[in-house]
């Protein structure tokens, strides 16, 4: 046997040994150094300190609406991010949102940057739900919407769907997203021939909390879901299956280029902002 299939025999045996719920840490890869705060590029921020109902310690960035003397803010979006780096990375997808009068809650997972812990399911959820609780705790009437990209938007989705003041929630926002943890990591692993050995231990990852079994599980809320047929990271199908799942009412726009790019094009932009003034006039 060569030095690459006994590597690649040692981590199947040690992803079976290891479990199914710990196997989830695998699909997470957070980064602590925070290259870019978000007043480097304009921004303005504070830093939120909060914790989740496990413990676990948790840094977040809050971004205020841009307001005029008078003004109130339109809406307020909890942010959650894809899986790898952190929220100084994954920042440019939602920082723009402030400018529009949204506020934005970046969303800093645990082991994360700052944040205590270690990135697993189901403990992750637990940050989702403090973020929300955070948002909640604020006491202000703005509409609150979940916005999540990649597996950010799977998190959103049992994440909602498991939360116990979730009608406080008025809308969703998803990109880039998929509708099965265990497929997609077992599509994952099927694209390079070191790891493909590794699909069927891919498929051991507990299917409990897939999106596809809780995204009707919101009751009516509107969702937004953006895709691109030329996302080579999460395929197209994934996402478009995911939509058909979910309650009404909902609407699906087809994304262009790369994963989580969707917002680098101002088109997009304006149809979350349409949808968003939607969901405030709704609320009212």
């Amino acid at each position: 046997m060569g030095w690459s299939a006994r590597i690649i025999a040692a981590v199947v045996v040690l992803v079976i040994v290891s479990g199914c719920t710990s196997m989830t840490s695998l699909m997470f890869i957070p980064y602590k150094e925070y290259p870019v705060t978000p007043d480097q590029v304009g921004v303005d921020y504070e830093t939120v300190h909060h914790t989740a109902s496990d413990g676990t310690r948790l840094v977040s960035w809050w971004l205020p609406a841009r307001l005029t003397e008078g003004e109130v803010a339109k809406g307020t979006l909890l942010f959650l991010h894809g899986n790898a780096q952190n929220m100084s990375y994954h920042q440019f997808g939602a920082n723009w949102l402030p400018a529009h009068g949204y506020n934005v809650l970046l969303l800093g997972y645990r082991e994360y940057g700052a944040s205590e812990g270690l990135a697993k399911l189901p403990d992750i959820f637990l940050d989702v739900h403090a973020g929300l609780d955070w948002i909640i705790a604020r006491e202000r009437q703005e509409p609150i919407i979940l916005f999540g990209q990649s597996i950010g938007g799977s998190l959103a989705v049992y994440g909602l769907a498991s939360y116990p003041q979730k009608e406080r929630v008025n809308a969703v926002v998803l990109d880039s997203t998929f509708d099965s943890y265990p497929g997609m990591a077992a599509e994952a692993m099927s694209r390079h021939w070191v790891s493909w050995i590794l699909q069927l231990p891919a498929w051991m990852i507990t299917s409990e909390y897939d999106p596809e079994r809780w995204i009707t599980q919101w009751g009516e809320k509107p969702l937004l879901m953006f895709h691109s047929p030329d996302d080579q990271v999460v395929p197209f199908a994934r996402g478009r299956h995911l939509f058909e799942l979910a309650n009404e009412p909902k609407i699906w726009v087809d994304g262009k280029g790369k994963h989580i790019s969707t917002f680098r094009h101002k088109n997009f932009r304006w149809q979350l902002l349409t949808f968003l003034q939607s969901v405030e006039w709704e609320s009212r």
